[in-house]
């Protein structure tokens, strides 16, 4: 096992989003557990298609991944650096360096089950912290989002600030309980045993 990876942590794998992987996608962002949170407009394949096969193909600088658990295709996860998406960038003030993650767990028989704490840890010590050696880790749910919010802060996110974001696209607009945590503390995580 890795420097303070823990069982569940060596479970997870993330393999980039593709093409054949929309269709899962959208079933998934289908789900009404889903959907209170991660609101699509449109859930065709041509419209997944149209969000989704920028960042597939490299055109959009926000990386995809499909979580895999024990081998099977369990969520989504996505990252970026905030300073690639300017007009959020203004709103959400952050500092140059910052990444913002969002994830969801698609399989409705691995909610609930605690993996989401590992699998984002996982998420961070390889990507966020890792490949892309992000200054800030940033996550951002709905305030309403309650056990969202629990799980970030179990993972070692803590709470900086609530901002009201506007976006073109309505269903991107509202209030973001904005959570942060540096490389520093996500070290400390690991020796206090997350």
């Amino acid at each position: 096992m890795g420097c303070g990876m823990t069982d569940r942590e060596e479970r997870v794998v993330f393999r980039p989003l593709a093409e054949g992987d929309l269709p899962r996608l959208a079933r998934w962002l289908a789900d009404p557990e889903v959907a209170t949170w991660w609101r699509q407009a449109e859930l065709s394949l041509e419209a997944m298609i149209g969000q989704y096969l920028p960042a597939i193909e490299g055109s959009d600088p926000t990386r995809c991944f499909v979580i895999v658990i024990d081998g099977l295709d369990a969520g989504m996860i996505q990252t970026y650096f905030i300073a690639d998406h300017p007009a959020y960038a203004r709103q959400i003030g952050m500092p140059l360096g910052s990444v913002a993650t969002d994830l969801l767990i698609g399989e409705t028989a691995l909610r609930g089950q605690g993996w989401a704490m590992p699998l984002l840890r996982a998420f961070l010590r390889r990507i966020v912290f890792g490949e892309m050696c992000a200054k800030l880790a940033v996550i951002a749910p709905e305030p309403a989002n309650r056990r969202g919010v629990h799980v970030y802060e179990r993972a070692g996110f803590r709470w900086l600030k609530t901002v009201r974001i506007e976006d073109e696209n309505p269903l991107e607009s509202g209030l973001e309980y904005v959570m942060v945590q540096t490389p520093e503390e996500f070290v400390a995580g690991d020796h206090a045993g997350r």
